[in-house]
Formats: C-alpha cells, structure tokens, sequence
C-alpha cells in the first residue's frame, strides 16, 4: 500500500514538474515574442525617420539646383539615384525623378475644355507603346465638367467620374479601358500634375519627346543623343534646333522649357528586417523664391 502510495507521489511530482516546465516554456516563448516585437516596432519607427530624413534631403538638393542652375538636365546632380547608403544598421536608396519629363494628363482638359494638341501627343504615345490610341477618349470624359457617368454608374459597385483633375496616376485603374498592364506601360511616361506644366525637352523620355514629334523616333534618337552630352540651356535653343531638323511638334513649341518644377521623390530604407517606402511629389519655386520646396502629396510604397 505504501509502495503504492509512493509511485503516485512521485507521478504527481513529476506531473507538476511538468506542469510547471511547460508553462515556464510557454512564458519564455511569450516574452521573446513580445521582445521581437518591440524591435519590430522600433526598426520600423526608426526606418520612418530615415525615409523622412531622406526626402528633406532630396528637397535641399533639389532647393540647391534651383539657385545654382538655370535648366534641368538629367546629368545633374539632382538625377543621381542613391543606390544602398549605409546609416547605423540601415540601408537607404532613394532617387529624383522630374514629372515634368513625362505627359502631364492634366494638361488634356484646360480650364474645362479639351485640349487638342495634348490629345494628340498623348494619342500618339499610347501608339508607341502598342497601345489602343483610343484610350485617350475615357480619360479625357473622366476629367471633363460635363463628362458622362453612364458606364461607372452602371458597374456592380457604381462611381463618378472626377470631373476634374487626375490625383496620381493610379486613378487611371478607375477609367473605362485601363488595366494594370496598361497602367505599368505608361507609368514611366506620365505624370498627373496640379497645374498645367510645360514639357521640360531636356529630361522628356524618348517615347513621349518622340511622340511629341508625331513618333518621328529616329530622328528623336538623334536630339536625345546629342542633349546627352550637351543640354539644352534654353527652350529658344531647343525650338531652333528643332526647326533645324524639319521637325514639326503636335504641340505649341511655347509648351517646351529646359526648367522643371515638379518632382518626384522615392525613399526606400532597410533597417534590420523592416522594408520601407516612401513616394512624394514636390513642387520647388523657381530662384526668385529661392527654390522653396512644399510637399504636394505623400504616400507609403512597398
């Protein structure tokens, strides 16, 4: 009887040991789990402020060009992309990208009325990238006063359209015939920018210069090749250049520069394990206003 007594002691000892193992386990994996998750949250508050740190310093760059250079080219030091700057425990790249170098959408409506000319550059761009130049119509009913809703409203989850100006480009997804894949093919060439804007000829891609030009691309391979080594310093010496070469633009040649005043800016940091970006559009003031920069819209990308 007291043998047996003994073995069931024992049992209950070992049971409680046990008991107690196990919990201590689980206590430890809760404290490690919360631990982690405090270096989460302070990689990822400290990955904020490098991601903020670096778009102050694409705007005092960008403030800096402004009074020292009167034109924009691509072989400034504003058009330098930063690939992987190591800080502390953190990676950051980050890039400057000129707005004005792409097809502003807003520039297809003028003060509630279409805009011809831009129509056409903007036709003849969707052209060169195999794409329907019809899809210019919806985006220019999207923007107009008196559009018509009649295909949004008519969607299982019905909308209007802007009747206005285009926000980012990603509206785009939201207008009658785009998809991602259209979306992705001219994300690099335009731009939806608050005010009508110029197109700065030195930083313009090659698709929308070329289209600007009716596609002529050839003979566009060859400006592009030559304001590579030399930039145009001003518009009245791109528009004699032009001339030169016979080239006829589908635009106002009065609707070419060689200085910018959108911008965008990409941030990405990498801090431990955290993986952050950020994307802004920045207006910058041209050297009478010092080149004040004011920050139009800002938003996280992954």
């Amino acid at each position: 009887m007291r043998r047996r007594q003994s073995g069931i002691a024992a049992l209950t000892a070992i049971l409680v040991v046990a008991v107690a193992a196990s919990a201590a386990t689980m206590m430890l994996s809760q404290h490690s789990a919360m631990l982690d998750q405090t270096m989460l949250v302070a990689s990822r508050a400290q990955a904020e402020q490098y991601a903020v740190a670096g778009l102050d310093w694409a705007r005092g760059v960008l403030a800096q060009d402004a009074r020292s250079s009167e034109m924009d080219s691509l072989d400034e030091g504003w058009a330098r992309p930063i690939v992987g700057l190591p800080v502390e425990r953190a990676v950051v790249a980050g890039a400057i990208a000129d707005e004005q170098g792409k097809l502003n959408l807003n520039n297809l409506v003028d003060r509630g009325r279409r805009s011809e000319p831009d129509i056409r550059l903007f036709r003849n761009l969707l052209s060169a990238l195999d794409l329907s130049p019809e899809l210019a119509e919806p985006v220019v009913e999207w923007m107009l006063p008196n559009g018509s809703d009649s295909y949004y409203l008519s969607l299982p989850r019905p909308y209007r359209s802007a009747r206005g100006p285009i926000s980012q480009v990603d509206e785009l997804y939201r207008i009658r015939g785009f998809d991602a894949r259209i979306v992705q093919r001219l994300r690099p060439h335009v731009s939806a920018l608050p005010d009508r804007t110029k197109l700065n000829a030195n930083t313009a891609t090659e698709r929308v210069l070329a289209a600007a030009f009716g596609n002529n691309a050839e003979r566009i391979a060859g400006l592009v090749a030559e304001r590579r080594k030399k930039p145009f310093e001003t518009a009245q010496a791109f528009q004699q250049r032009v001339s030169q070469e016979n080239l006829t633009a589908v635009i106002a040649t009065s609707d070419f520069d060689v200085k910018s005043g959108w911008f965008s800016v990409l941030v990405r940091v990498q801090q431990d394990d955290v993986l952050l970006g950020s994307e802004a559009l920045v207006r910058r003031g041209d050297a009478r206003e010092g080149g004040t920069t004011t920050v139009a819209w800002k938003r996280p990308r992954y």
